[in-house]
């Protein structure tokens, strides 16, 4: 809860807009807005419902916002060092029209004044508007390693920050010490590997910015195969300086686009076939690209990021920028010899750059650094007294009891799929035990029935693992704390023999650990789950239907529940169950 200090609103209005609201290194509030749409992604809208959330969330008015922080550089699009940097881009590659235009609306919407107006503009649609607070930014992807180091409690560490792209960066590689984060590598654009990796993952029929996790769960169905990799090779490849990578735009950007804004024609032509249509049969040949594509993307960046450690002698690893979601890549990293720990920060996208973005405002304005990040359970939460009035208002039987992880306990042995709400939804994509489909993860069959009957989506999809923390040995021979979903690790016989339905087809598991002082509810039942079945890990992953968001209210999860196959679904310490269909309640 708000105390006293400035504070601080980070904006993202990008593909995935969200807001933030922080003060003194704490981040008090955080959600994107498509909860609250219930349009994916809720792409370029301007978040004003989550902005609402977060100011009442802390109690505040808008009045009392000192800053807005944007996660861009909004001095240098400002000043003509972007527009300097542009022009030189475009003489220095056949930059086509297309992508001219995208640099004059960047250019247009992210000048101070424009932008400044355009947010008063979009604000006073919800608020009164006194007074305007000033409005910054903040280096795009400085924001990602500050953020990422920030939080990840470590005291030194090599950063790595990768995504579509930043102001004018693509892939920066960090030293950080202290409180101290400088540039050790700088990849500018067109070098980009979040494109690389949106151009494969829409040439095998899915959406990038949406469909990259579909091409990493797809790798492992693939096989080495020596073609692909040399005709990929002619679109990403090693620099000479031995370290870094070039991405060939002609493949990306600049050209004709037939069959997608993300890949060239060309692209087709240098991979001898046509893009893969979403409904079309995904082959053996579509596999290996995804299995190719994701050993490029891991190859490249292990490449990198030994040389930072190697340069600085730290043995610690952070991750921010959208690419860090690779839980495979993130897995590689943590593999590499010289590497003791790993924290790939789990709101590493931009949308969670509204979060690093008011983080770094705040250090930079207050001197305030981050907490380190325990739990993710920052954003729209509902009293007892609010579930039981909506259940009450929509009219559906439920039962009130006194323990929901013990009654949940008992379902998910019993071989029942479960809806999980409780306390606030987390931030970012992972299902985290607030906004959760649970499952017994003994059997596939129940692993496949969740795929089909109740998240309606490809049978080859894994599902992730919450496990105890303190049941880790028993599952793995190399592991670190990983309470966010974002990096995977290898699982051993144990793990296949107790729990086949949450082991991937290459023997890794992206896990949760669950730890009672930062998600007790969530320790509970796994605990109650372990004391039925002798196993301490449940199937985990988001409560939604395919293509649409997390839930996030008691509404949301009532719409959910009953447009699919769960059995149960829980909120707070209400049960309601299909078989209870006449109206009323019993407590």
């Amino acid at each position: 809860m708000y105390k006293s200090g400035r504070l601080y609103l980070g904006l993202n209005t990008g593909i995935d807009p969200a807001a933030a609201l922080v003060s003194e290194g704490i981040v008090l509030s955080y959600c994107e807005e498509e909860r609250f749409t219930r349009i994916k992604h809720a792409p370029y809208s301007f978040p004003l419902n989550a902005i609402s959330w977060c100011l009442q969330d802390a109690g505040v008015e808008f009045s009392d916002i000192d800053e807005i922080v944007y996660n861009w550089n909004l001095e240098a699009f400002s000043n003509g060092t972007i527009a300097n940097f542009y022009d030189r881009y475009n003489a220095t590659y056949p930059v086509d029209p297309g992508t001219r235009r995208w640099q004059q609306s960047n250019l247009a919407n992210r000048d101070i004044q424009n932008i400044g107006a355009s947010t008063a503009a979009a604000l006073r649609r919800r608020f009164d508007l006194p007074a305007m607070p000033v409005v910054s930014g903040v280096p795009h992807h400085f924001a990602h390693a500050f953020q990422a180091f920030g939080q990840s409690g470590f005291g030194d560490a090599v950063c790595l920050t990768l995504d579509g792209s930043g102001d004018t960066e693509c892939t920066v590689i960090w030293a950080c010490k202290d409180r101290s984060i400088s540039p050790l590598y700088i990849q500018e654009m067109p070098h980009s590997l979040g494109w690389f990796y949106a151009a494969v993952t829409e040439y095998l029929g899915f959406e990038a910015y949406d469909g990259e996790y579909k091409v990493m769960g797809l790798a492992p169905y693939g096989e080495p195969d020596a073609d692909i990799a040399s005709r990929l090779g002619r679109v990403l490849q090693p620099a000479a300086d031995g370290i870094g990578y070039t991405l060939d735009g002609r493949f990306i950007h600049w050209g004709p686009h037939s069959h997608s804004s993300r890949f060239t024609d060309d692209f087709c032509q240098v991979m001898g076939r046509p893009s893969r249509l979403p409904h079309k049969e995904l082959t053996q040949w579509h596999k290996n690209v995804a299995y190719e594509a994701q050993r490029l993307l891991e190859v490249t960046i292990s490449r990198m990021v030994a040389w930072g450690l190697e340069k600085t002698g730290f043995d610690r690893v952070c991750v921010g920028g959208g690419v860090g979601l690779n839980v495979k890549m993130n897995q590689a990293l943590f593999q590499l010899p010289q590497v003791v720990d790993v924290f790939a920060h789990p709101l590493c996208g931009d949308n969670g750059g509204a979060a690093g973005a008011a983080l770094l405002k705040c250090f930079q304005n207050d001197g305030f650094w981050p907490e380190a990040l325990h739990s993710l359970s920052l954003g729209y939460r509902a009293s007892d007294a609010s579930i039981e009035a909506d259940l009450n208002r929509i009219g559906v039987a439920y039962e009130r009891v006194e323990d929901g992880a013990v009654s949940a306990a008992r379902a998910l042995a019993a071989g029942r799929i479960i809806g999980w709400v409780e306390g606030r939804a987390e931030a970012g994509p992972r299902a985290l035990g607030h906004r959760s489909i649970l499952a017994d993860p003994r059997t596939v069959e129940v692993r496949d029935r969740v795929n089909e009957a109740i998240k309606y989506r490809e049978l080859w999809r894994p599902f992730c693992p919450s496990v105890l923390w303190e049941s880790m040995p028993d599952y793995f021979h190399r592991y670190t704390r990983a309470p966010f979903m974002v990096i995977a690790f290898d699982a051993n016989e144990k793990l296949k023999a107790d729990a086949p339905a949450v082991v991937h087809l290459d023997g890794t598991a992206r896990v949760q650990t669950v730890e009672r002082e930062h998600s007790p509810k969530m320790h509970s039942l796994i605990s109650e789950f372990k004391k039925l079945t002798g196993v301490p890990v449940v199937l985990n992953t988001s409560f939604n239907l395919r293509g649409e968001p997390v839930v996030n209210t008691t509404i949301d999860a009532l719409r959910t529940f009953y447009s699919s196959g769960l059995d149960e679904l829980y909120i707070s310490d209400f049960i309601v169950r299909k078989e209870m269909v006449e109206r009323g309640h019993d407590n």
